[in-house]
């Protein structure tokens, strides 16, 4: 008796497991530190008043405390530049590509603008990031003299319970 109570109690988990729907993980409110190192910088255009349009594509490494996927990340970004005729950065739009420590993929938009600081968007994801959406906000916390930085980002972000693997 005991073992046939046993087994139907272990076959209702499973079948309520199997119907259940997967709920989606919501990640609010974490935050990490991103370390970019420019690959590629090029000028794209000069502008008759001194301005300038650049094309930069940078590596970076990025750490949270998040659990997997979201603890360590390596990240390839491409960003279009806005920059005045001495230098100074108007604005900034792109793209970063993510690979997680397992392979897995995700992809954010970039923009920043220096009154605003920055945001960040995810719009894609495969394996434990299927299913992606949110963002946030990052900020530049310190620069190195052949270029590149390190950058403070939060955010809140849910992935797919149903597609996502874990």
């Amino acid at each position: 008796m005991f073992v046939k109570a046993t087994t139907s109690v272990v076959g209702i988990f499973a079948a309520v497991a199997i119907v259940a729907p997967a709920q989606a993980e919501v990640f609010k409110d974490k935050g990490g530190t991103s370390s970019c190192t420019p690959v590629s910088n090029e000028e794209v255009m000069k502008r008759p008043d001194g301005s300038s349009i650049r094309r930069t594509v940078g590596a970076c490494i990025s750490a949270s405390d998040g659990a997997y996927p979201f603890d360590h990340q390596k990240q390839m970004c491409t960003s279009t530049l806005e920059l005045t005729a001495d230098g100074k950065m108007v604005s900034v739009h792109g793209y970063c590509d993510v690979l997680s420590t397992k392979g897995d993929r995700a992809a954010y938009t970039i923009t920043y603008n220096p009154d605003t600081h920055g945001r960040w968007e995810y719009f894609s994801g495969s394996g434990s990031y299927a299913g992606i959406k949110g963002g946030g906000t990052y900020k530049f916390k310190a620069g190195f003299p052949s270029g590149g930085g390190v950058y403070d980002w939060t955010g809140t972000w849910q992935i797919d319970g149903a597609t996502a693997q874990k």
